[in-house]
């Protein structure tokens, strides 16, 4: 598996109510729009080139072995997300520790844009601020809109992971291995949530 396709990273909670570095000093800001689409759906059509899910066709000219690979793993979270104007899939496999296979293509924004005005599937908004921290590390964190407003989640992505890494001081708990903080876990509850009003 190629370093493109693995994703290390540790996440922490933040408490906002104290002094905001990443809001102020920042490397950029990313808004973003992501819709889960259900895994049972996903299919694979290796000869073909092509990626699907329940029957339409999200990216095509894709390389063999590729796909390949993205076949022999089962349980794919499948995620259609908007940064900014830009449409990207992304294929998420099940977490190890820190550590998860990923796919990114880029996609038809219509796609991303359709998938996301469904009701009746997982969405979380966000605005991401791309932060530096003393030792270089890229730091990624998530502000949650809507439902979740007041939310903050920091993830950093590392290339191994007993990387080293400086803790920002204003990192709370760390949740890399708590399932139940992930984009999606956060999308499916707040989707349970409306459908209880």
């Amino acid at each position: 598996m190629g370093a493109d396709e693995v994703e290390i990273e540790r996440r922490f909670l933040i408490d906002g109510r104290g002094a905001r570095p990443w809001v102020d000093q920042n490397e950029g800001t990313v808004s973003m729009a992501q819709v889960y689409l259900g895994r049972d759906g996903l299919s694979v059509d290796v000869a073909g080139g092509r990626v699907l899910h329940e029957g339409t066709v999200l990216v095509e000219d894709v390389p063999m072995d590729r796909l390949e690979r993205i076949a022999a793993l089962e349980g794919w979270a499948v995620r259609l997300r908007m940064e900014n104007e830009r449409a990207v899939l992304t294929l998420k496999g099940p977490r190890t520790g820190a550590t998860a296979a990923e796919h990114e293509f880029p996609v038809d924004e219509t796609l991303a844009r359709d998938a996301l005005s469904r009701p009746d599937l997982p969405v979380v908004e966000k605005t991401r601020h791309l932060w530096r921290g003393e030792d270089g590390h890229l730091w990624e964190i998530d502000e949650f809109e809507g439902p979740l407003a007041g939310l903050i989640i920091a993830e950093v992505e590392l290339a191994a992971e007993d990387e080293a890494v400086v803790l920002p001081a204003f990192l709370g708990l760390e949740v890399t291995t708590a399932t139940s903080w992930s984009s999606h876990s956060l999308a499916k509850l707040v989707l349970e949530a409306r459908r209880n009003e």
